[in-house]
C-alpha cells in the first residue's frame, strides 16, 4: 500500500514542472491581452469644445502586438435650454431662427441630443499609418434623437477621402461654448471630400481639397429653373504653429450651377476668403480665437444661414443669378480661473450685402453673444451655465432678439 502512494507522490512531482509551465505561459498570455483592451486617459482640457470637435476626446483602446488599434470614445450630454423670446430652434441657439415680429414668448427644453460616440483605427502600412474616423451624434435635422452621421474619414499619408470639416473652415477656433451650434459667423460645415496635404518645414502645411458641390441658391418656384450639384468646391489653406498660437489662410472656388427652363445649364463663380486663429497668451493658460472670412456666394458655408438658400439670388429682370455678398467676424476669449474653473466670452458678427429685389422679410444681419461658466471635477466630467444673446434684422429693417440660458452636463465614457 506503502509503494503506490509513493509512486503517485513521485509522478504529481514530476508533472509540477509541466504544469507551472503551462500556467506561466498562461499567465504572460493574460497579461498581453490586459496590454490590448485599456482605458485611455484623456489629456487635461480635453472636455473643450475645439478638442471635443476635433475628436480628442480620448476613450477605450483595443490594440494588439502588431500596432494596430481601434479607440471607442465619446460621451452623454444633457441641456437644459430656456429662452425668454420666440425662435423656431430650439435645441441649438441660431439667431437666424429669430421670429419676426415676436411676441417673446418663452420656451423650456431638455434635450440629449449633443450626446455623441465616435470610433479612431489606426493601422500601421508600410511608411504611413492608416487612420480612420467615424462618428455620431443624435442631433437629427427632423428633430428626432437617432444617430446622425457626423464623420466618416480616413487618412493614409498626405491623403485623406471622405466626409470630414471642410478645408475651408477651422476647426480648432471653435470656442468653448455649451451651445451646440456655435458663433452664427463661424465658418462651419461637414464636407464629403478628397484632400491632398503637404508639410512645409516643420510647423506650416498647404492642404487643398475637392468638396461635394452644394450650392444654395434661390431661384424662381415652379418655373422650370433647378440648382445643380456639378462643380466640386476647390479650397486651398495654409496654416502655421507656432509656440501654442496657428494662424490659418484658406480660400474657396465656390461655383454655383444651374438649369433654365430650355435645359440650357449655366454657372456662376462663388469665392471666399478666411483668415482664422488662435493667440496663446504668455504665461497663462488663456487664449484668444478669431475668424474673419469674406466672400460672394458663400453664405451656405456660414454658420448660421447654411441652407437658407443666400449663396446666389436670382434677379427675373436680368435673368441672372447674382451671388450675395457675406462678411463674418468673430472673436472669442478663453480664461482659465484655475485647472478645474473656466469661463468663455465672446461675440459674432454676421451681415449680407442684399439685393433690392430680394423679399423685405429675406435675413440681413445677426449677431451672436455669449458667456459662461464651466467646471471640471475631473477629466471625465463638465459642469457648466451659460448665457446667450441673438439678433437677427431683416432686409426691411424690422428686428427681434433672444436672450437664452443654458445648463449642461457631460459625462464622457
Amino acid at each position: 500500500m506503502l509503494l503506490p502512494c509513493i509512486l503517485l507522490c513521485q509522478a504529481l512531482h514530476a508533472q509540477d514542472p509541466a504544469t507551472q509551465s503551462r500556467l506561466d505561459s498562461l499567465d504572460a498570455r493574460l497579461r498581453r491581452l490586459e496590454l490590448r483592451i485599456s482605458r485611455y486617459s484623456p489629456e487635461a482640457r480635453s472636455q473643450t469644445r475645439s478638442a471635443i470637435e476635433s475628436g480628442r476626446y480620448g476613450g477605450f483602446v483595443v490594440s494588439d502586438n502588431k500596432g494596430v488599434s481601434l479607440e471607442i470614445g465619446g460621451y452623454v450630454q444633457f441641456d437644459a435650454i430656456h429662452d425668454f423670446h420666440q425662435t423656431t430652434n430650439h435645441d441649438a441657439f441660431q439667431p437666424s431662427t429669430i421670429v419676426i415680429p415676436n411676441d417673446h414668448k418663452t420656451n423650456t427644453s431638455y434635450t440629449i441630443r449633443q450626446t455623441r460616440f465616435n470610433f479612431i483605427g489606426s493601422v500601421p502600412l508600410g511608411k504611413h499609418t492608416l487612420k480612420t474616423t467615424l462618428e455620431f451624434d443624435l442631433f437629427n435635422p427632423n428633430g428626432s434623437s437617432v444617430p446622425r452621421l457626423r464623420h466618416a474619414w480616413g487618412e493614409y499619408g498626405r491623403l485623406g477621402a471622405g466626409q470630414y470639416w471642410s478645408n475651408f473652415m477651422d476647426i480648432d477656433v471653435f470656442p468653448n461654448t455649451l451651445d451646440y451650434w456655435g458663433p452664427n459667423a463661424m465658418v462651419f460645415t461637414r464636407q464629403v471630400q478628397i484632400r491632398f496635404t503637404q508639410p512645409v518645414g516643420k510647423d506650416t502645411k498647404i492642404a487643398i481639397s475637392l468638396e461635394n458641390p452644394s450650392g444654395n441658391i434661390t431661384v424662381p418656384t415652379d418655373s422650370g429653373y433647378n440648382s445643380l450639384t456639378q462643380i466640386p468646391d476647390a479650397v486651398l489653406s495654409i496654416r502655421h504653429d507656432w509656440g501654442g498660437n496657428h494662424v490659418k489662410i484658406a480660400g474657396v472656388f465656390h461655383p454655383l450651377t444651374y438649369e433654365m427652363p430650355d435645359k440650357d445649364r449655366k454657372s456662376t463663380p462663388g469665392w471666399g476668403v478666411n483668415i482664422s486663429g488662435t493667440f496663446q497668451l504668455e504665461k497663462s493658460k488663456d487664449n484668444f480665437v478669431y475668424q474673419a472670412a469674406y466672400g460672394e456666394g458663400i453664405a451656405n458655408y456660414f454658420d448660421d444661414i447654411g441652407g437658407d438658400g443666400y449663396d446666389g439670388i436670382w434677379q427675373s429682370p436680368a435673368q441672372k443669378l447674382r451671388t450675395v455678398p457675406a462678411l463674418g467676424l468673430m472673436g472669442f476669449y478663453d480664461h482659465w480661473w484655475s485647472d478645474k474653473l473656466s469661463t468663455t466670452v465672446g461675440w459674432g458678427y454676421l451681415t449680407l450685402k442684399t439685393k433690392s429685389y430680394q423679399p423685405g422679410t429675406d435675413f440681413n444681419m445677426s449677431q451672436y453673444g455669449v458667456g459662461n461658466l464651466i467646471w471640471y471635477p475631473n477629466t471625465f466630467m463638465k459642469v457648466g451655465l451659460e448665457y446667450l444673446y441673438g439678433y437677427r434684422k431683416n432686409i426691411n429693417g424690422m428686428s427681434a432678439d433672444n436672450h437664452r440660458i443654458q445648463f449642461s452636463t457631460m459625462f464622457k465614457f
